[in-house]
């Protein structure tokens, strides 16, 4: 049921045009902070954690940079055609407070925030912080849908079983989803692999696990469309996960992320990507990985930022023809 239906107050974004984007606090996109869930379609839910990567760190200012950055996002998408905050009461849930340097102690604050968001029919979208952070997510999320497509696009495949004898890193998140039963293999894709690797095995060794990995080659020699199109038909009618590592993205667009690699997705194909997943069922968001220190000019932050406004546009977006298809 939406916002609108049960009558509750309409959140919306500071008016730009009155009071200068600089001004009050900083919130993603100006809009109101609460934790408040009723009446709530969308969180925006920031998780400044870091301690999973095993390269450059920084990524616990991750969700600050994307609030900062989000503060010239306007009300209209011309990409979409809709204007995300007149159908949907988004709000910004602040930050979950993380427990630096352990993340046993962090994955039970996240789960114990996300399970009341997504229990209350809250749509979270979170801005890490490192892609550890996704698994307790990926928990509360498939407790309420139950075995979820992962649609994860990523220059590397987070498969690895351990780091440095260490079972929770940035790069194990899918292979304990998978162990832990919270996604689908056969309805999950990797979108966007790329770089050097540990070894010829690995690629298979994913598609071994029932997979579709989709390399960037794949992407370059087939072309961006038909790739959307091999995604939507294999995470199918089902509930689906989208998780959004920032280093998908080619340096050039996103210099600020701890594994950075050659041959990426430029900004405008990133967008594209997400817009092409609209007929998908997602019920859940991440993008993580923004690392400010390493960042040049916000341009990691601002595209971060665009992502985010992109899949709150996407999500209204289906709403609204939702809506046409039933009347």
């Amino acid at each position: 049921m939406s916002s609108a239906s049960r009558g509750s107050k309409r959140l919306y974004p500071a008016d730009s045009l009155s009071s200068p984007r600089f001004t009050g606090p900083y919130t993603f996109a100006r809009l109101p902070q609460t934790r408040e869930l009723e009446g709530v379609d969308a969180l925006f839910i920031g998780i400044p954690f870091d301690c999973g990567v095993v390269f450059r760190p920084g990524a616990r200012f991750g969700p600050g940079a994307v609030r900062q950055a989000s503060l010239l996002l306007r009300l209209y998408n011309p990409r979409l055609k809709v204007r995300p905050f007149d159908v949907l009461n988004v709000a910004d849930y602040s930050d979950i407070e993380v427990v630096p340097g352990s993340i046993d102690l962090t994955y039970r604050k996240i789960s114990d925030a996300l399970k009341t968001i997504v229990e209350g029919g809250v749509t979270p979208v979170v801005c890490g912080g490192d892609h550890s952070i996704t698994l307790p997510v990926l928990r509360e999320v498939s407790k309420r849908f139950g075995r979820l497509a992962l649609i994860h696009v990523d220059a590397h495949l987070d498969t690895v079983d351990q780091h440095f004898s260490q079972k929770y890193t940035h790069g194990t998140v899918v292979k304990r989803a998978l162990e832990e039963k919270l996604i689908d293999p056969h309805r999950s894709v990797h979108v966007g692999i790329r770089g050097s690797l540990f070894s010829e095995e690995e690629l298979e060794e994913a598609k071994s696990l029932s997979f579709t990995v989709l390399t960037m080659q794949e992407i370059e020699d087939r072309g961006l469309d038909s790739v959307c199109e091999e995604i939507k038909k294999k995470a199918g009618d089902g509930p689906a996960y989208l998780t959004f590592d920032i280093d998908v993205c080619d340096p050039s667009c996103a210099p600020g992320t701890g594994t950075p690699e050659v041959g990426g997705l430029t900004s405008r194909e990133a967008l594209k990507l997400v817009d092409s997943l609209e007929s998908l069922d997602i019920v859940g968001f991440d993008l993580v990985e923004v690392s400010p220190p390493y960042d040049h000019g916000e341009i990691t932050a601002l595209l971060a930022a665009n992502i985010i406004y992109e899949f709150l546009s996407l999500t209204a977006h289906k709403r609204i023809c939702r809506k046409e298809r039933l009347s």
